[in-house]
């Protein structure tokens, strides 16, 4: 039995709710607690955490209902020392290193003339922790928030220097679900991986994973997740994260379309990593096809905060954030041909008007 076959009986037995939550399943009936008969054991979440690391390949795998940010903390305190982060990386880095009282190494990268982080390289990964010797994790984020991905020679550096290897991979739980993604993935050889289902997958808000190969990190992880976190997890976000995968293994090809769409609409609207040749619009060595970084700027707009705003205000389009002259959209298989049609007309209404 899976979580939400247990959640969909207990709503469908129409119990006297004497327990919390206060609002006795009137908000959603599926939202409910530990039953004091013992019939919810833990046993349905590890079962379902056990299918899901299988599935990801690897060792141990943890729900997390407080989003990634929960296992990033959990991480670094169970490191217990120094961390090697780089510019552009999650606050929930930093923040952890606080919790630890441990020094937080970050290494500047530099911008770019694309005005984003530049991407990490071997040269840089080097520098870094020639820069932090005494440091004992490296913390790196592939992909980042605008879908590029580090080079796996990157992971080798960390492993030959000896260091703890953590990846913050957040944007990227859906590379799994697709074999142009898929070889892009870390969370199969690095230490300790996050990954944000509710971004990209079909989890509800917080719902993420925690990947482990390192075992012996286990232990202390656990604990960390157990003192970060709280004792009234929402068994609605357990449930989703489990059905999240059911749903990936039912539908192989449910990034096929998806891709199609993409092709099609990076033809006509510029976008970071393109080519810009109708044969081959996108990047597929170095980035995330699902993420449309749009080139505001390149439209005409004078910033990708421009655009975004001219989307939310004429067009009732929001997209996921905006950074100098990029709008920045996320692409899943929810995504119609019309939702794309939709906001390719939006974007270039002079090209496709009304």
């Amino acid at each position: 039995m899976t979580i939400n076959d247990f959640l969909t009986e207990y709503q469908e037995r129409g119990a006297s709710r004497w327990h919390t939550p206060g609002h006795k399943g009137r908000l959603f009936l599926g939202d409910i607690t530990e039953l004091v008969d013992e019939s919810f054991p833990e046993c349905y979440i590890k079962n379902a955490e056990e299918k899901v690391a299988k599935f990801y390949g690897v060792k141990k795998l943890r729900f997390l209902t407080g989003g990634s940010s929960i296992g990033i903390k959990a991480t670094i305190l169970a490191c217990g020392e120094d961390i090697i982060a780089f510019r552009g990386c999650h606050q929930a880095i930093e923040e952890g290193c606080e919790l630890a009282k441990v020094k937080y190494c970050l290494y500047d990268v530099g911008i770019g003339d694309n005005g984003l982080p530049n991407l990490l390289t071997v040269e840089s990964v080097k520098k870094a922790i020639e820069e932090f010797p005494m440091a004992k994790a490296v913390y790196i984020e592939s992909p980042d928030y605008y879908g590029r991905v580090v080079a796996k020679e990157v992971a080798e550096v960390i492993k030959q220097s000896g260091k703890l290897f953590f990846c913050d991979g957040a944007h990227g739980a859906h590379f799994v679900a697709n074999k142009i993604l898929s070889s892009k993935r870390f969370e199969t050889i690095a230490d300790v991986t996050n990954l944000s289902a509710h971004k990209t997958l079909n989890a509800l808000t917080g719902g993420a994973y925690l990947c482990i190969n390192n075992e012996k990190l286990l232990g202390d992880i656990d604990k960390w997740l157990k003192n970060l976190g709280t004792t009234s997890p929402n068994y609605l976000i357990l449930g989703s994260l489990e059905e999240a995968i059911e749903n990936v293994m039912k539908n192989e090809n449910m990034y096929q379309k998806l891709y199609d769409y993409v092709f099609d609409f990076r033809i006509d609207v510029p976008c970071l990593d393109d080519d810009y040749e109708e044969s081959s619009p996108i990047n597929i060595d170095n980035s995330d096809f699902t993420r449309l970084v749009v080139d505001a700027v390149e439209l005409g707009y004078n910033s990708g905060k421009e655009l975004t705003n001219h989307l939310a205000k004429n067009h009732n389009i929001f997209a996921e954030k905006h950074e100098g002259r990029w709008a920045v959209f996320i692409a899943t298989p929810h995504e119609t041909k019309e939702d794309f049609l939709k906001l390719t007309r939006a974007i270039l209404p002079y090209k496709y008007p009304y």
